[in-house]
Protein backbone atom coordinates (compact mmCIF):
# COMPACT_ATOMS: atom_id res chain seq x y z
CA UNK A 1 0.00 0.00 0.00
CA UNK A 2 1.20 3.58 -0.70
CA UNK A 3 2.45 5.40 2.50
CA UNK A 4 0.56 9.02 2.39
CA UNK A 5 2.50 11.68 4.00
CA UNK A 6 0.88 14.71 5.95
CA UNK A 7 -0.79 17.62 4.28
CA UNK A 8 1.30 20.41 4.77
CA UNK A 9 -2.62 23.12 4.55
CA UNK A 10 0.22 26.53 5.65
CA UNK A 11 2.58 25.37 2.24
CA UNK A 12 -0.79 25.31 0.26
CA UNK A 13 -2.21 28.25 1.50
CA UNK A 14 0.45 30.07 1.25
CA UNK A 15 1.59 29.03 -2.20
CA UNK A 16 -2.17 30.22 -3.54
CA UNK A 17 -2.19 32.85 -2.18
CA UNK A 18 1.63 34.28 -3.08
CA UNK A 19 1.36 33.40 -6.66
CA UNK A 20 -2.23 35.39 -6.79
CA UNK A 21 -0.18 38.51 -5.44
CA UNK A 22 2.34 37.23 -7.92
CA UNK A 23 0.56 37.37 -10.55
CA UNK A 24 -1.57 40.56 -9.99
CA UNK A 25 2.14 42.53 -9.33
CA UNK A 26 3.33 40.79 -13.25
CA UNK A 27 -0.28 41.58 -15.15
CA UNK A 28 -2.01 44.02 -12.79
CA UNK A 29 -1.56 46.78 -15.18
CA UNK A 30 -2.90 44.65 -18.24
CA UNK A 31 -6.13 43.85 -16.24
CA UNK A 32 -6.78 47.39 -15.50
CA UNK A 33 -9.70 49.01 -17.08
CA UNK A 34 -8.45 53.01 -16.41
CA UNK A 35 -5.26 55.16 -15.96
CA UNK A 36 -4.26 54.67 -12.27
CA UNK A 37 -3.95 58.62 -12.02
CA UNK A 38 -7.13 59.58 -13.91
CA UNK A 39 -9.68 61.83 -12.02
CA UNK A 40 -12.87 61.44 -13.35
CA UNK A 41 -14.65 64.91 -13.05
CA UNK A 42 -17.38 63.55 -15.33
CA UNK A 43 -20.74 62.64 -13.92
CA UNK A 44 -22.03 59.40 -13.43
CA UNK A 45 -25.07 57.96 -12.52
CA UNK A 46 -26.05 57.01 -8.99
CA UNK A 47 -29.10 55.79 -7.34
CA UNK A 48 -30.73 57.73 -10.05
CA UNK A 49 -28.94 61.22 -8.94
CA UNK A 50 -25.95 62.76 -10.99
CA UNK A 51 -22.45 62.02 -8.91
CA UNK A 52 -19.75 63.68 -9.44
CA UNK A 53 -17.14 61.25 -8.51
CA UNK A 54 -13.96 63.74 -7.52
CA UNK A 55 -16.32 65.90 -5.53
CA UNK A 56 -18.36 62.67 -4.02
CA UNK A 57 -16.09 59.56 -3.70
CA UNK A 58 -18.37 56.64 -5.24
CA UNK A 59 -19.31 53.54 -2.57
CA UNK A 60 -18.14 50.00 -3.93
CA UNK A 61 -21.03 48.14 -6.02
CA UNK A 62 -22.65 51.60 -6.44
CA UNK A 63 -21.78 52.02 -10.34
CA UNK A 64 -20.39 49.37 -12.41
CA UNK A 65 -17.63 51.62 -13.50
CA UNK A 66 -16.39 51.30 -10.69
CA UNK A 67 -16.79 47.98 -8.79
CA UNK A 68 -14.77 48.86 -5.52
CA UNK A 69 -15.72 52.41 -6.11
CA UNK A 70 -13.37 55.21 -6.13
CA UNK A 71 -10.85 56.83 -3.87
CA UNK A 72 -10.70 60.12 -1.88
CA UNK A 73 -9.66 62.19 -5.19
CA UNK A 74 -12.30 60.44 -7.38
CA UNK A 75 -9.95 57.69 -9.00
CA UNK A 76 -10.60 53.98 -9.69
CA UNK A 77 -10.12 51.96 -6.36
CA UNK A 78 -10.13 48.54 -8.61
CA UNK A 79 -7.20 50.23 -11.25
CA UNK A 80 -5.33 51.87 -8.47
CA UNK A 81 -5.37 48.26 -6.30
CA UNK A 82 -4.12 46.65 -9.65
CA UNK A 83 -0.98 48.55 -9.74
CA UNK A 84 -0.01 49.02 -6.33
CA UNK A 85 0.91 45.70 -5.63
CA UNK A 86 3.56 45.74 -8.15
CA UNK A 87 6.22 48.75 -6.39
CA UNK A 88 4.92 47.24 -2.76
CA UNK A 89 6.19 43.83 -3.58
CA UNK A 90 9.34 44.96 -5.29
CA UNK A 91 10.34 47.25 -2.39
CA UNK A 92 9.43 44.12 0.58
CA UNK A 93 11.74 42.12 -1.74
CA UNK A 94 14.60 44.15 -1.84
CA UNK A 95 14.75 44.88 2.24
CA UNK A 96 14.12 41.14 3.07
CA UNK A 97 16.99 39.96 0.52
CA UNK A 98 19.45 42.69 2.11
CA UNK A 99 18.05 42.15 5.64
CA UNK A 100 19.15 38.04 4.31
CA UNK A 101 21.97 38.87 3.00
CA UNK A 102 23.58 40.87 6.12
CA UNK A 103 22.18 38.76 8.26
CA UNK A 104 23.70 35.58 6.91
CA UNK A 105 27.47 37.19 6.02
CA UNK A 106 27.43 38.32 10.14
CA UNK A 107 25.92 35.26 11.68
CA UNK A 108 28.75 32.81 9.43
CA UNK A 109 31.64 34.71 11.00
CA UNK A 110 30.26 35.14 14.45
CA UNK A 111 29.90 31.65 14.47
CA UNK A 112 32.64 30.49 12.85
CA UNK A 113 35.48 33.18 13.33
CA UNK A 114 34.67 33.69 17.43
CA UNK A 115 36.27 35.72 19.40
CA UNK A 116 36.99 39.65 18.73
CA UNK A 117 34.50 39.30 16.09
CA UNK A 118 32.03 37.39 17.90
CA UNK A 119 32.13 40.48 20.00
CA UNK A 120 31.34 42.60 17.52
CA UNK A 121 28.73 40.80 16.32
CA UNK A 122 26.91 40.37 18.60
CA UNK A 123 27.55 43.83 20.32
CA UNK A 124 25.91 44.55 16.62
CA UNK A 125 22.92 42.66 16.85
CA UNK A 126 22.01 43.85 20.87
CA UNK A 127 22.09 47.22 19.67
CA UNK A 128 19.36 46.37 16.80
CA UNK A 129 17.42 44.21 18.66
CA UNK A 130 17.12 47.01 20.95
CA UNK A 131 16.04 49.39 18.89
CA UNK A 132 12.48 49.09 17.92
CA UNK A 133 12.13 48.70 13.87
CA UNK A 134 9.52 51.21 13.25
CA UNK A 135 10.59 54.38 15.68
CA UNK A 136 14.42 53.77 14.08
CA UNK A 137 12.71 53.81 10.42
CA UNK A 138 10.98 56.70 11.21
CA UNK A 139 13.76 58.72 12.54
CA UNK A 140 15.75 57.64 9.64
CA UNK A 141 13.25 58.51 6.87
CA UNK A 142 12.79 61.97 8.45
CA UNK A 143 16.38 63.00 8.94
CA UNK A 144 17.20 62.03 5.63
CA UNK A 145 13.93 63.86 4.47
CA UNK A 146 13.92 62.16 0.94
CA UNK A 147 10.82 59.74 0.29
CA UNK A 148 12.72 57.47 -1.82
CA UNK A 149 13.48 54.01 -2.59
CA UNK A 150 17.30 54.26 -0.93
CA UNK A 151 15.94 56.34 1.81
CA UNK A 152 13.42 53.11 3.09
CA UNK A 153 15.35 50.68 2.18
CA UNK A 154 17.91 51.94 4.22
CA UNK A 155 15.70 52.70 6.84
CA UNK A 156 14.16 49.64 7.37
CA UNK A 157 17.60 46.96 6.45
CA UNK A 158 19.72 48.75 8.93
CA UNK A 159 18.09 46.99 11.70
CA UNK A 160 15.99 44.61 10.47
CA UNK A 161 19.03 41.54 9.87
CA UNK A 162 19.75 40.72 13.31
CA UNK A 163 17.19 37.97 13.86
CA UNK A 164 19.04 36.53 11.39
CA UNK A 165 22.31 36.80 11.91
CA UNK A 166 21.08 35.51 15.51
CA UNK A 167 19.79 32.10 13.46
CA UNK A 168 22.58 32.07 11.33
CA UNK A 169 24.73 32.22 13.92
CA UNK A 170 23.42 29.42 16.47
CA UNK A 171 23.22 27.12 13.34
CA UNK A 172 26.53 27.58 12.44
CA UNK A 173 28.14 26.79 16.07
CA UNK A 174 26.31 23.55 16.24
CA UNK A 175 27.43 22.79 12.61
CA UNK A 176 30.80 23.62 13.93
CA UNK A 177 31.37 20.67 16.62
CA UNK A 178 30.02 17.80 13.95
CA UNK A 179 32.53 15.17 13.18
CA UNK A 180 32.98 15.95 9.34
CA UNK A 181 34.04 19.85 10.21
CA UNK A 182 37.52 18.62 12.25
CA UNK A 183 37.60 15.21 9.68
CA UNK A 184 37.83 18.49 6.98
CA UNK A 185 40.29 20.85 8.53
CA UNK A 186 42.27 17.44 9.26
CA UNK A 187 42.88 17.09 5.45
CA UNK A 188 43.66 20.88 5.89
CA UNK A 189 40.51 22.04 4.06
CA UNK A 190 40.63 26.26 4.09
CA UNK A 191 38.28 28.05 6.62
CA UNK A 192 36.39 29.26 3.52
CA UNK A 193 36.04 25.97 1.86
CA UNK A 194 34.34 24.63 5.23
CA UNK A 195 31.95 27.48 5.13
CA UNK A 196 31.10 27.30 1.61
CA UNK A 197 31.03 23.07 1.04
CA UNK A 198 29.54 22.00 4.76
CA UNK A 199 28.48 25.05 6.95
CA UNK A 200 26.45 26.86 3.77
CA UNK A 201 24.72 23.62 2.52
CA UNK A 202 23.60 23.25 6.28
CA UNK A 203 21.50 26.93 6.28
CA UNK A 204 20.35 26.72 2.41
CA UNK A 205 16.87 25.06 3.81
CA UNK A 206 16.14 26.87 5.85
CA UNK A 207 16.33 30.04 4.00
CA UNK A 208 13.50 30.26 1.85
CA UNK A 209 11.30 30.19 5.16
CA UNK A 210 13.70 32.88 6.70
CA UNK A 211 13.05 34.61 3.30
CA UNK A 212 8.73 34.22 4.03
CA UNK A 213 8.58 35.41 7.57
CA UNK A 214 10.71 38.73 6.25
CA UNK A 215 8.50 39.36 3.77
CA UNK A 216 5.84 39.54 6.03
CA UNK A 217 7.61 41.80 8.77
CA UNK A 218 9.05 44.44 5.84
CA UNK A 219 5.19 44.69 4.86
CA UNK A 220 3.90 45.24 8.04
CA UNK A 221 6.85 48.25 8.70
CA UNK A 222 6.18 49.64 5.24
CA UNK A 223 2.33 49.74 5.56
CA UNK A 224 2.77 51.30 9.42
CA UNK A 225 4.95 53.86 7.88
CA UNK A 226 2.05 54.40 5.36
CA UNK A 227 -0.12 54.99 7.95
CA UNK A 228 1.60 57.27 9.82
CA UNK A 229 1.99 59.10 6.19
CA UNK A 230 5.29 58.12 5.65
CA UNK A 231 5.69 56.61 1.88
CA UNK A 232 7.80 56.50 -1.27
CA UNK A 233 7.06 59.55 -4.04
CA UNK A 234 5.53 62.93 -3.14
CA UNK A 235 1.89 63.90 -1.64
CA UNK A 236 -0.29 66.86 -2.44
CA UNK A 237 -3.23 68.27 -0.54
CA UNK A 238 -6.47 67.61 -2.22
CA UNK A 239 -9.21 70.45 -2.60
CA UNK A 240 -12.70 70.38 -2.76
CA UNK A 241 -15.36 73.12 -2.79
CA UNK A 242 -16.14 74.84 -0.28
CA UNK A 243 -19.81 74.33 0.53
CA UNK A 244 -19.92 78.18 2.17
CA UNK A 245 -18.00 80.30 -0.06
CA UNK A 246 -17.25 80.45 -3.70
CA UNK A 247 -13.77 78.80 -3.19
CA UNK A 248 -11.83 75.56 -2.06
CA UNK A 249 -10.47 74.09 1.28
CA UNK A 250 -8.05 71.40 1.58
CA UNK A 251 -9.95 68.37 2.76
CA UNK A 252 -7.13 65.73 2.71
CA UNK A 253 -3.90 64.35 1.20
CA UNK A 254 -3.68 61.67 -1.61
CA UNK A 255 -0.57 60.86 -4.02
CA UNK A 256 0.27 60.43 -7.55
CA UNK A 257 1.21 56.50 -8.52
CA UNK A 258 0.05 54.08 -6.14
CA UNK A 259 1.45 52.27 -3.72
CA UNK A 260 0.03 50.05 -0.81
CA UNK A 261 1.33 52.11 1.96
CA UNK A 262 0.66 55.65 0.63
CA UNK A 263 -2.93 54.17 0.16
CA UNK A 264 -3.15 54.38 3.70
CA UNK A 265 -1.68 57.57 4.49
CA UNK A 266 -4.10 60.17 5.67
CA UNK A 267 -6.42 57.72 7.62
CA UNK A 268 -8.76 60.00 9.76
CA UNK A 269 -9.57 62.20 6.33
CA UNK A 270 -10.73 59.10 4.39
CA UNK A 271 -12.67 57.21 7.13
CA UNK A 272 -14.84 60.19 6.59
CA UNK A 273 -14.80 60.46 3.11
CA UNK A 274 -14.35 57.41 1.54
CA UNK A 275 -14.13 54.84 4.27
CA UNK A 276 -14.34 51.77 1.79
CA UNK A 277 -10.83 52.81 0.48
CA UNK A 278 -8.90 51.83 3.94
CA UNK A 279 -10.47 49.11 4.53
CA UNK A 280 -10.29 47.42 0.85
CA UNK A 281 -6.73 48.48 1.09
CA UNK A 282 -6.15 46.84 4.53
CA UNK A 283 -7.93 43.55 3.78
CA UNK A 284 -5.16 42.99 0.72
CA UNK A 285 -2.54 44.42 2.95
CA UNK A 286 -3.89 41.64 5.56
CA UNK A 287 -3.72 38.56 3.31
CA UNK A 288 -0.61 39.35 1.50
CA UNK A 289 0.87 39.49 5.54
CA UNK A 290 -1.10 36.44 6.16
CA UNK A 291 0.14 34.46 2.82
CA UNK A 292 3.66 34.85 3.61
CA UNK A 293 3.66 34.03 7.15
CA UNK A 294 1.47 30.96 5.77
CA UNK A 295 4.26 30.70 3.42
CA UNK A 296 7.35 30.73 5.92
CA UNK A 297 5.29 28.57 8.33
CA UNK A 298 4.65 25.42 5.46
CA UNK A 299 8.32 25.95 4.23
CA UNK A 300 9.47 25.69 7.83
CA UNK A 301 7.63 22.14 8.53
CA UNK A 302 8.71 21.17 4.85
CA UNK A 303 11.99 21.54 5.32
CA UNK A 304 11.88 20.35 9.44
CA UNK A 305 12.82 16.95 8.94
CA UNK A 306 12.48 16.07 12.63
CA UNK A 307 8.18 16.35 12.05
CA UNK A 308 6.83 12.86 12.03
CA UNK A 309 5.76 11.84 8.89
CA UNK A 310 3.51 8.80 9.62
CA UNK A 311 1.15 7.12 6.66
CA UNK A 312 -2.23 8.10 7.44
CA UNK A 313 -3.01 3.99 7.18
CA UNK A 314 -0.90 3.77 10.35
CA UNK A 315 -2.44 6.35 12.11
CA UNK A 316 -6.09 4.70 11.44
CA UNK A 317 -4.93 0.97 12.62
CA UNK A 318 -3.73 -0.49 14.97
CA UNK A 319 -0.03 -1.70 15.36
CA UNK A 320 0.37 -4.73 13.69
CA UNK A 321 1.90 -7.47 15.95
CA UNK A 322 4.93 -8.98 14.90
CA UNK A 323 4.68 -12.88 15.05
CA UNK A 324 7.14 -14.53 17.13
CA UNK A 325 8.61 -17.45 15.39
CA UNK A 326 8.37 -21.04 17.15
CA UNK A 327 11.54 -22.89 17.86
CA UNK A 328 11.26 -26.19 17.33
CA UNK A 329 13.51 -28.53 20.06
CA UNK A 330 16.18 -29.90 18.82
Amino acid sequence: MRKVGTRNTPLLVGLVLTALFLFIAFFGSSLANYDPMRVFNEPIVVDGQARYPSRNPVPPLAAPEFPLGTDNAGRDLLTRLLFSIRPTLILCFVIAALRITIGLALGLMAGWFGGAVERVVDLLTGASLAIPILIFALAVVSFLGERTLTTFVVALVATGWANTAVFVKNSTLVTKQSPYIEGARAVGVRPWGILRRYIMPQLWPTLPSQIAFELSASLLVVAELGFLGLFIGEAFVRMAEDPNSAGSIPVGLTATFPELAQMLSDFWSKMIISPWEIAIVGFVIFLQIFAFNMLGEGLRRQMDVTRPRRAWWRRRQPELAVPQQSVKPV
